[in-house]
């Protein structure tokens, strides 16, 4: 009898021992961080326009080879702190050596986009973000000047962050077209208007 109670004692130890090895131990449980207001200090305004003008010229040249080179000139007149754009944009028809008589020549579109946005600075400079898109007629050829290739046109695409001198002319880019030896050279000029 003694023998079962001692074995009877032996098995409830023994199985409330594994219960409790078995039971989840609690964890303790962190505080979630509540989110801080992070205090960030109010941005400066702009200093407002100034009542003044600017006047900005752009000069396009294209050069092909010994030959003269072609320029365009576009002028135009922007406030301070002001953005100004031009579109000038034409459809001409493209010849093609041994086309069909009756049959229309294809057309492509020519264009010359400006976009400026000045900002007068101290000592008489001008900071420009200077945007220009030019899609030029496609040159004559040498061997015959009224006759153009129907492919290979060139483009120019620019945006710049610049910082002039009223009235001073500055080349901002040249750029060579990559199928032949022309080369596009831009200048600009912005001049503070009194």
């Amino acid at each position: 009898m003694l023998k079962r109670t001692f074995v009877a004692v032996a098995m409830v130890a023994l199985t409330s021992g594994i219960a409790g090895a078995q039971a989840p131990k609690p964890v303790p449980v962190k505080p979630t961080p509540q989110p801080t207001e992070e205090k960030v200090a109010p941005k400066a305004p702009e200093p407002p326009a100034q009542p003044v003008n600017i006047k900005l010229e752009v000069t396009i040249t294209d050069q092909t080879g010994p030959g003269e080179a072609s320029k365009k000139i576009v002028s135009m007149i922007v406030g301070d702190r002001q953005g100004n754009s031009i579109r000038s944009s034409a459809t001409v028809p493209m010849p093609m050596s041994g086309g069909m008589p009756g049959v229309p020549p294809p057309y492509r579109e020519v264009r010359i986009n400006v976009d400026a946005h000045p900002i007068l600075l101290k000592d008489n400079k001008i900071s420009v973000i200077f945007g220009l898109e030019y899609l030029p007629q496609v040159p004559a050829t040498a061997k015959n000047a009224t006759e153009r290739p129907a492919e290979g046109t060139a483009s120019l695409n620019e945006r710049l962050g610049l910082v002039l001198e009223s009235g001073k002319p500055v080349v901002v880019s040249q750029a060579a077209d990559p199928t032949s030896d022309r080369r596009i050279t831009v200048e600009l000029v912005a001049t503070i208007l009194k």
